[in-house]
């Protein structure tokens, strides 16, 4: 038996096929949200320090004051910045992925955030958009934001002098993605900013120091291992022989013991509640040619960031 279609079902179902293929290839060209590993794969690899931040999973545990000691939303652009795009990232944003660069830094956002409300603050403010891509002066003078999406859900950015500059930003091969580590939120310092740490706080300067000789190092806050200490942070730092691995694991110990006996000379104890008791409670063991070590984060620290 054959089939007659009617005219006008001919063009429906031409219509359909045709949707079908359009919405294939965009399927294709902009693919779904992206992973995690996939976000990390966006940035730039080569001397560049790399981070991950799982914020859905920090805010699911009520930790998000661990990451930033400030409210942003008490400061008046940001504020403004919220009224005018509808997009909070305590809020609206689930994973941030961001490296610095030769003097760049680049971000890649999941979460939900309105395109058009962004576009307009930008136009608002003296910058200026282009189908998916956008570009905006910062305060700073010579330098740029720029920020585009081209996938699902996924919105990436960069400040530099290049108003361009998150048009670089390109997935890595499949093939040679690297795992990345499964704690929430961590961090992987260029080798650069190991070997002159000049601009990081004292005790972080102190830290890289001690780190500087290692091959990789990779520090990240995870669970903790009691109610007392709810979170903790790591380290791994990987060396090109086991005795460099024990010959830093005993700097880092000796740093600790500093600490205790500058505070006990001043007549202090190390506070759980402020950074004091976190860098004195370090412990740190050698695994072959990797150094270990752990900061638990005490509940009193916690509360003190509320």
């Amino acid at each position: 038996m054959r089939i007659r279609l009617q005219p006008w079902a001919f063009f429906v179902l031409l219509a359909a096929i045709v949707a079908f293929i359009a919405f294939s290839i965009e399927r294709y060209r902009h693919g779904s949200v992206l992973s995690d590993a996939d976000m990390v794969a966006f940035l730039p690899q080569t001397n560049a320090t790399t981070f991950f931040i799982d914020i859905a999973a920090m805010r699911q545990a009520r930790a998000l004051n661990l990451l930033t000691a400030s409210a942003p939303a008490e400061e008046n652009d940001y504020r403004e910045f919220i009224q005018e795009t509808g997009f909070d990232y305590t809020k609206d944003a689930d994973a941030i992925a961001g490296a610095a660069a030769n003097g760049q830094i680049f971000f890649l956002m999941r979460g939900r955030f309105d395109w058009r409300k962004l576009a307009g603050y930008t136009t608002r403010h003296g910058g200026f958009c282009r189908s998916s891509y956008c570009r905006l002066p910062t305060t700073r003078p010579g330098r740029w934001a720029s920020f585009r999406t081209n996938h699902s859900g996924v919105i990436a950015l960069a400040v530099s002098t290049n108003p361009e500059a998150v048009l670089s930003l390109a997935p890595a091969n499949p093939n040679h993605q690297k795992p990345i580590p499964t704690d929430p939120v961590w961090v992987k310092p260029a080798h650069s900013l190991l070997s002159d740490p000049s601009s990081l706080p004292l005790p972080a300067r102190l830290l890289a120091i001690s780190l500087q000789f290692s091959d990789r190092v990779t520090l990240s806050l995870g669970r903790g291992g009691s109610n007392t200490a709810p979170f903790e942070v790591k380290l791994q730092a990987r060396y090109p022989t086991a005795p460099m691995a024990r010959t830093t694991c005993t700097q880092l110990e000796i740093d600790t013991r500093m600490l205790k006996l500058e505070l006990a000379r001043e007549r202090q104890q190390p506070n759980p509640a402020d950074l004091t008791g976190l860098l004195a409670s370090g412990e740190f063991q050698v695994k072959g040619n990797e150094v270990l070590g752990a900061w638990p984060i005490r509940q009193e620290l916690l509360n003190s960031l509320q």
